[in-house]
């Protein structure tokens, strides 16, 4: 799974735990509002950019969707940021806007040893 590297970082060190990605309504994405790739127990490569080597790998808890305008402030630290309003920051900077009526995969992981 392809992260910043800021966010990648985090994901090693155990302080994200958590990622959320826009349903597609593309087929072929592993995001796609039907089915998302990344199913409990799936393991993982941690990569820090697109095309980048991974550096760690992670396994998947579990996936749903949901609401983004449902994040809680849990939900932001749990993502790796200290609040909700540092959460949609990064969120923006990375998807051009927060809607909070859009839906997103909420793909929770433990960094394999």
């Amino acid at each position: 799974m392809i992260f910043q590297p800021e966010l990648a970082r985090l994901v090693l060190e155990g302080r994200k735990t958590v990622t959320r990605r826009l349903c597609s309504e593309n087929p072929r994405s592993p995001w796609w509002r039907e089915r998302c790739v990344y199913v409990e127990g799936k393991v993982f490569a941690v990569q820090p950019g697109r095309g980048k080597p991974s550096i760690g790998r992670a396994r998947v808890v579990s996936c749903r969707k949901e609401l983004l305008g449902l994040l809680t402030h849990e939900d932001a630290e749990q993502e790796g940021f200290a609040d909700i309003s540092e959460f949609m920051g990064a969120w923006r900077a990375i998807n051009g806007r927060y809607l909070t009526h859009a839906m997103v995969w909420r793909i929770e992981f433990e960094v394999c040893s």
